[in-house]
């Protein structure tokens, strides 16, 4: 796909991206947008700031369109919606139909008859819901670019530092600054929002011949980071003045890192007071309503849609707003050289007769196609694969859960839901624990290798006699790494192609990150040094975050484990010494009358037994994304307590498999 070109809200793009509405709705739009620009100004910024491939009078025409052709959905919703409100009218407002008959499903046909009104209010109700819902539409459509806006602004700002020192490494190198600015608008991959940004300089500079000057200035004013609005606005100022630009990407780059640092602090107090409250909202509080309403409903009161609302809605959910939550708190930082990986094609042709035109033809037969999709699936079963992308084990996993339903048909649906995720979750988590504990011992030993690579480099050796000598050496789990990097460039590859090897085949966001900034700082100059102490402090700073972030939310790991423990204690205890017990006791005939009820034991059980695993399930994913930040590593809590679960209440409460 081309690049996108944007210019006073106006846009230029691919027709490969394309999103259809009438023409005519297009140009009745235009037509209004010209004659009141200032009414959609706040829309026009949005677009500009959001750089999505569409004018202002194409939204509008999409906001009405796509909403129009969705009304008869709208419509039957409010169909649905508008009978039931006019069932609650009809039974709650009329005090002259008898209390049995409010108790029924279906209305009588001769009450419906006897309230006319009725009629009035679902009327009323559909034509209220269905506008509603066509207005939320189209709100909804509208306002999608300011929610891009914001996803960008988060994004922009935790990619920044590490493209100021993709720039340092570069100008240390002696490259210009309309170069500087072109490579960071081409390596997307690496760059991410920012090279998006830095492509609009770029294109202005090259297609409307705007000065570079203007071009920042002009970024600055429509970017919707203040973050990059003020880099580049400093920027500006450094190069109008004559100064350095190194000295000034040098105290930017400082500056981002004691900012990061203010930011981490922030953070991690952040995680601690949410851990706190999760511990609350999310495990004790429903124990605790539930025990409530179990009370409550000994005496008479009706707490089973309550119950159940709390246990299959507010669990579930609140623990998806909760990882959300966290997640959205979370900058994400990727990197990757995506553009520059080989992906292997094979041919599948066959030698033919002598004496015909051409000596080679595909196979096209079933046979050939099959065995090709099984050779590519044998590929990608081999180990390193498996251990580079954990998620191909679904391949097995995914068939074997068939048999597994199969073969467990006698058992109960939590039974068996249990054992498929286990089925399909184990072979995962084994390999992915087992790559990332291998990725976390070579992350580790990356920033001192790199300080030694810099000071070789500072003596006077080029950086393959450096890379040369610490092939040598003993570097933990660099030590077979940098090893492979000196044969690939014995073998006559470039070095920056050898890094690049060495950054796909680990996989790592904090390896990608530092091969960025080595492999532009080479691509200018041989004198690299710099950006070798650059990189290495990058890494350094992010290593240490992160350590810093496992240590402290460990403890809010353990006290997830030890809540849940409790939760699952306390379920335990209750239901054998309360629940069992009135349930098992006869009614007497003083009873008769009262309003004490006993409580159903084994619908209470089931309910207990499924809060168990639903908050086993979302508290290990919480746990993960906390101490982690990565819903991948909260597979393994939510296995471990989701079995726990299931052997507990086998063993101790007797619920059957």
């Amino acid at each position: 796909m081309t690049q996108w070109l944007f210019r006073n809200g106006e846009t230029e793009f691919s027709e490969k991206f394309s999103v259809w509405v009438p023409k005519r709705l297009v140009k009745f739009y235009r037509a209004r947008y010209e004659k009141r620009r200032d009414k959609y100004s706040w829309l026009e910024r949005d677009l500009i700031s959001s750089r999505l491939p569409v004018t202002v009078p194409k939204l509008l025409a999409i906001a009405l369109f796509y909403p129009a052709i969705l009304l008869p959905v709208f419509a039957f919703v409010s169909v649905a919606i508008s009978k039931k409100i006019g069932y609650i009218y009809l039974m709650y407002s009329n005090k002259e139909i008898p209390p049995e008959l409010k108790v029924i499903k279906d209305v009588p046909v001769e009450f419906s008859f006897q309230k006319p009104d009725v009629f009035v209010v679902e009327v009323l109700s559909f034509v209220i819901l269905t506008l509603a819902l066509l207005y939320l539409t189209r709100v909804a459509i509208l306002r999608y670019p300011r929610l891009v806006v914001s996803q960008r602004r988060s994004k922009i700002e935790s990619t920044l530092p590490h493209v100021v020192n993709i720039m340092l490494g570069m100008t240390k190198g002696g490259t210009p600054l309309l170069e500087i600015i072109k490579t960071v608008a081409e390596e997307r991959t690496v760059t991410g929002e920012v090279g998006k940004e830095f492509s609009v300089i770029i294109r202005e500079v090259m297609m409307f011949h705007r000065d570079i000057i203007s071009a920042m200035r002009y970024v600055a004013n429509t970017t919707p980071s203040p973050k990059l609005s003020e880099f580049l606005e400093d920027l500006i100022s450094v190069v109008e003045g004559g100064g350095s630009l190194s000295d000034f990407l040098e105290f930017k780059s400082a500056h981002y890192i004691e900012e990061r640092e203010r930011y981490h602090e922030i953070f991690i107090n952040s995680l601690e007071i949410l851990a706190e409250v999760y511990v609350s909202l999310f495990v004790v509080a429903p124990l605790f309503t539930l025990i409530v309403f179990i009370v409550m409903g000994m005496m008479g009161e009706d707490i089973h849609t309550v119950s159940r609302v709390i246990v299959y809605g507010y669990i579930p959910l609140g623990g998806l707003l909760f990882i959300w939550l966290i997640r959205s708190m979370m900058r994400s930082e990727k990197a990757g050289w995506v553009s520059g990986k080989v992906i292997p094609v094979f041919l599948r042709a066959r030698v033919v007769e002598n004496g015909r035109e051409n000596a080679f033809a595909y196979r096209t037969d079933f046979k050939s196609k099959l065995m090709t999709k099984v050779a590519a699936v044998r590929r990608r079963l081999n180990l390193p694969e498996l251990l580079k992308n954990p998620e191909y084990t679904l391949i097995v996993t995914l068939p074997a859960s068939i048999f597994v339903i199969a073969a467990m048909k006698p058992y109960k649906p939590e039974t068996v839901l249990g054992v498929l995720f286990a089925v399909i979750a184990v072979p995962y988590v084994v390999l992915y624990e087992y790559r990332n504990r291998m990725i976390r011992k070579l992350e580790e030993e990356l920033p001192e290798f790199l300080k030694q690579l810099g000071s070789l480099n500072e003596s006077g050796l080029t950086l393959v006699a450096a890379l040369r000598v610490l092939s040598t050496t003993n570097l933990g789990a660099l030590t077979k790494e940098v090893m492979n990097i000196r044969k690939d460039v014995e073998w006559g590859r470039l070095i920056t192609e050898a890094l690049q090897r060495f950054d796909e085949r680990v996989g790592s966001n904090v390896v990608s990150k530092v091969v960025s900034i080595l492999v532009k700082a080479l691509e200018a100059t041989d004198n690299v040094k710099a950006a070798i102490f650059t990189a290495a402090t990058d890494a350094e700073m992010y290593l240490e975050f992160r350590k810093r972030i496992a240590n402290e939310m460990f403890v809010y790991t353990v006290i997830v484990y030890i809540t849940f423990a409790v939760f699952l204690f306390t379920v335990v205890v209750l239901n054998q010494n309360f629940v069992k017990v009135f349930g098992s006791i006869s009614v007497p005939e003083s009873f008769v009358g009262t309003s004490f009820t006993f409580p159903d034991a084994e619908k209470l059980t089931t309910l207990f037994y499924h809060a168990t695993l639903l908050n086993g399930f979302f508290s290990g994913l919480v746990a993960g994304v906390m101490g982690a930040g990565s819903l991948k590593s909260g597979l393994k809590h939510s296995l471990i307590m989701v079995l726990a679960s299931i052997l507990v209440f086998h063993q101790f409460v007797g619920v059957s498999l």
